[in-house]
């Protein structure tokens, strides 16, 4: 999938003629930092892509990123004590409610040594090609691109554009990380 904003979406969103390209370098700067600022604040992650997050304790983790495809396969590793890294075999996806959960491969908790013991999870997660992201995440975006042009500085403009945005994306948001 990609991005929900073209370039000439945004050129609309903003009343460029469709052929101007005298914005283009700006007008994709602001559908970057659109797509941040929705993936920041839903934890929907807008393109697939291989996340990684970190985490300490023995047991099951709660993952931010989101959505996450039923056949991922999670990645868990950490470092031992003498610096090497450990790959965990076999950790399970829970993808029953959102935050999608992490399982380690047998039992309740992982093999680690130290409840304290540091270690990460990567999973792809995204909308792959062919998805939909939600209707609402593409007009959150425009509303933003807008604001980013006529309000550079970040005032009211664009204070009320990301009210709205909020809005448009607050249903769709991880509820609890």
């Amino acid at each position: 999938m990609a991005i929900p904003v073209t370039l000439q979406d945004a050129r609309r969103q903003i009343q460029l003629d469709e052929n101007d390209e005298s914005h283009d370098a700006d007008l994709v700067q602001f559908i970057d930092d659109a797509a941040a600022w929705v993936e920041e604040y839903t934890g929907h992650i807008l393109v697939a892509r291989d996340v990684t997050e970190p985490f300490r304790g023995f047991g099951a983790v709660r993952l931010r990123a989101w959505p996450i495809n039923a056949s991922a396969v999670p990645g868990v590793a950490y470092v031992d004590a003498a610096g090497a890294p450990v790959a965990i075999v076999g950790a399970r996806l829970d993808l029953s409610s959102r935050p999608a959960r992490v399982l380690p491969p047998a039992g309740p908790f992982y093999s680690f040594c130290d409840a304290q013991q540091a270690f990460t999870v990567t999973v792809r997660a995204g909308y792959e090609a062919g998805d939909a992201a939600p209707g609402n995440f593409r007009r959150a975006m425009l509303i933003l691109i807008s604001a980013y042009d006529s309000d550079r500085e970040g005032g009211e403009v664009f204070q009320k554009a990301e009210a709205s945005a909020r809005r448009l994306c607050g249903r769709l948001r991880a509820r609890s990380l």
